[in-house]
């Protein structure tokens, strides 16, 4: 029986793995416990030792993979040394933050569309509020320095490091300054966008004339040339056209050169060698954000400035190098596969069970004096090993998963005295899919995303259930014995099916499902015919609410049961695109659609219409889904954060400080107050305890009506 002692212990386990980024974990003496605890996801510190070098870093992977835990031991590292000044930036919490509080620029109304200044203020003061951030820190790091080391720096030195940060701040933060660069810059950007539109206008016109010529003569033809001509005066056109410009303006409005010029001779007299600059949650930034970030910051200073290198952690399939100079970087993949498919087979999977028993021990040996088979039902069946690769199973190595299952595993057995049983892990499997997983449809039905938007993301959950449809088809034709093979004779009444595969070019179409972790990519192989396929699984909690069997059969006869031909799903997948994707023109006064079938052809084209040459776009299409949100009060649509904060509240169905959701949100305390504030005061949905001296928040009776009371 385990002791008090014993259940405190591990829940401190449990708790520190489950928490996100920024929620550093500490001792009774507030010191940081970083440097003990890390654990790298490979023997020997090797993701850590290709991380700490002097070249620009994109750390790559889903959500809870161990990016912001690698850059905290970075940062920890970096602050140990004198000629290193490490800057991080909550990229997320900065962008949501400049969203609500960003300045209007009088003097720029009338020369930007109302409709893209908006849009041009939230970049502006994003990157604004990002080089504020590093400059900051310089002004930090310079201030002991200098008070060190004045005698033998000089009076001019020291002067012209605080006259310099001084300047910089002017460069950056002064509006006036700013103005007297951004206006004529502006205008220049007004008169070539202007020009371009003459251009057009005198191109459309000299169409439509041509047009009108051939009216007589072949008719019908017409109508696409003369709504083309139309369309290229369309306002939409004009907003897009000021979107594309935005980096090119920014680069000139904060004059990067001149910034980087005079960091790097502050630098110099600091004796400072390198700016390291941590970029993390960066791609919950928009994509167009993301993208003139990395035009008018990231790839600038990278190319240009040998003395600055950015760590940035990034999701798979959410990153812009844009003229970053790829020579210069380094790009690792912290997902299971990416990381480990370096290696053979058999490898892969050792490395993974090692990293997961030693992330966990790590764990134990520091909160407890027991060792890890005391917290474990250890039997003659269930080994330390057996948990530790059901672990795995459940989290595909993911960290934060890892300890939300723990967490789960507290509460039902530890809490209580017993040790936790592999029944323990899988019930805790599906309380993190439904709590956590399968929310992600829930928020996206309610966000304030665009209609196609939300068609697109929600048509994900089809294919999922797609998916699981077929499989659970492949079990009943393998217990009822219509699927006759030797690889399936190993368990033919509980056979496993919850992995799967297809050719790697339709890989695209899961990212959704792979990024939320419906899915997970497992390995490639080739199959029978000799064919590349990828290899995915479905995520373990999932199988268990389905009553499907995760893996394959063990022994070597069996390393192919994954490429199986029922388990190719190639046919299924083009099926489902040909029913829920079309083509579309852009050009509103074409509008031509083209069937899926015609992609490759498009593609081919450039994405231009074969009828105007505008531009063609990918459009999800389904009645069902489209029923669905019609029929939803627009009044209730939130933005993602404010959802996720109800969802949290409901979930956890008792009062939470700021800090508390903050570590479960994934975004800063003061952003939880502010959007808490106003769920409170404007809509009613928060109830704010301020009798203690920490607010605490609970969700309203009127938001569980509104949002939960047909769950």
């Amino acid at each position: 029986m385990l002791t008090e002692k014993n259940r405190d212990e591990f829940y401190k386990v449990a708790d520190s793995l489950k928490r996100f980024k920024r929620a550093e974990i500490k001792d009774a003496q507030e010191r940081s416990l970083i440097d003990t605890l890390y654990t790298d996801l490979l023997p020997g510190n090797q993701v850590y030792k290709m991380v700490l070098s002097d070249r620009t870093t994109f750390l790559v992977g889903r959500k809870g993979t161990g990016k912001s835990t690698i850059i905290l031991r970075l940062e920890s590292e970096y602050r140990k040394k004198d000629d290193y000044i490490p800057c991080y930036i909550d990229t997320k919490t900065v962008f949501e933050s400049t969203k609500s509080d960003y300045q209007n620029l009088d003097y720029l109304k009338g020369r930007i569309p109302n409709e893209a200044l908006e849009k041009y203020l939230v970049e502006r003061s994003f990157i604004q509020n990002v080089l504020k951030a590093i400059v900051d820190e310089m002004n930090i790091k310079a201030k002991p320095y200098l008070t060190k080391f004045a005698n033998i720096l000089g009076l001019s030195k020291t002067n012209k490091v605080k006259d310099g940060i001084s300047e910089l701040y002017k460069k950056i933060e002064n509006n006036e300054h700013l103005k007297s660069i951004e206006l004529p810059v502006i205008n220049e950007y007004v008169n070539s966008i202007s020009g371009a539109d003459e251009i057009e206008k005198a191109n459309s016109y000299k169409n439509s004339g041509e047009a009108n010529f051939n009216l007589d003569l072949k008719g019908p033809k017409v109508g696409a040339k003369d709504g083309y001509s139309k369309a290229s005066s369309d306002k939409t056109k004009q907003i897009e056209s000021w979107e594309k410009q935005f980096s090119g303006a920014l680069l000139k409005v904060f004059q990067i050169k001149d910034v980087m010029d005079e960091i790097q001779e502050i630098l110099k007299i600091l004796k400072v060698k390198k700016l390291v600059i941590f970029l993390d949650d960066f791609s919950e930034v928009d994509e167009k954000t993301i993208k003139n970030f990395v035009d008018v910051i990231l790839a600038p200073l990278n190319n240009w400035g040998e003395f600055i290198c950015f760590k940035v952690a990034a999701y798979p399939n959410r990153i812009h190098f844009g003229d970053i100079d790829k020579g210069k970087i380094d790009i690792i993949d912290l997902d299971f596969y990416n990381l480990y498919s370096n290696y053979d087979k058999s490898t892969m999977e050792s490395l993974s069970l090692d990293f997961t028993k030693r992330l966990v021990n790590t764990r134990v040996k520091y909160y407890s004096t027991n060792s890890i088979e005391d917290f474990f039902d250890i039997t003659s069946s269930s080994s330390v090993d057996d948990y530790m690769e059901l672990l795995f199973k459940a989290s595909m190595n993911v960290p934060r998963i890892i300890g939300n299952i723990l967490y789960y595993c507290h509460q039902t057995h530890i809490s209580m005295g017993k040790k936790i049983t592999k029944a323990a892990i899988d019930s805790a499997s599906i309380k993190y899919y439904e709590k956590v997983i399968s929310s992600f449809f829930e928020l996206t039905t309610h966000s304030l995303l665009s209609f196609d938007e939300k068609v697109s993301e929600l048509q994900q959950k089809e294919l999922l259930q797609i998916f699981i449809t077929q499989l659970k088809v492949i079990r009943k034709q393998i217990a009822t014995n219509e699927l006759t093979s030797a690889v399936y004779q190993s368990d033919n009444k509980n056979p496993f099916t919850s992995h799967f595969n297809f050719s790697p070019n339709l890989e695209k179409f899961v990212r959704t499902l792979e990024l939320n972790f419906f899915l997970s990519k497992y390995s490639e192989m080739s199959d029978r015919d000799g064919k590349k396929v990828s290899v995915y699984c479905l995520n373990y909690g999932l199988t268990l609410l389905e009553n499907m069997k995760w893996g394959k059969p063990t022994g070597t006869e069996y390393r192919k049961y994954y490429i199986a031909r029922p388990f190719n799903f190639d046919s299924i997948f083009e099926d489902f695109l040909r029913k829920s994707k079309h083509i579309l023109c852009v050009n509103p006064k074409c509008k031509k659609s083209y069937p899926y079938e015609d992609l490759q052809f498009l593609e081919f084209n450039k994405m231009r219409c074969i009828e105007c040459q505008c531009q063609v776009n990918v459009k999800s299409v389904s009645d069902e889904i489209k029923d669905e949100l019609e029929r939803i009060d627009k009044s209730k649509l939130l933005p993602t954060i404010e959802l996720g904060l109800l969802h949290e509240l409901n979930s956890n169905n008792s009062t939470m400080f700021a800090k508390d959701l903050s570590e479960e949100l994934d975004i800063s305390s003061y952003l939880i107050a502010s959007r808490a504030k106003k769920l409170d005061e404007t809509l009613g949905l928060v109830d704010r305890d301020k009798n203690g001296p920490l607010i605490k928040y609970s969700i309203s009776p009127k938001a569980i009506e509104a949002y939960f009371n047909n769950q």
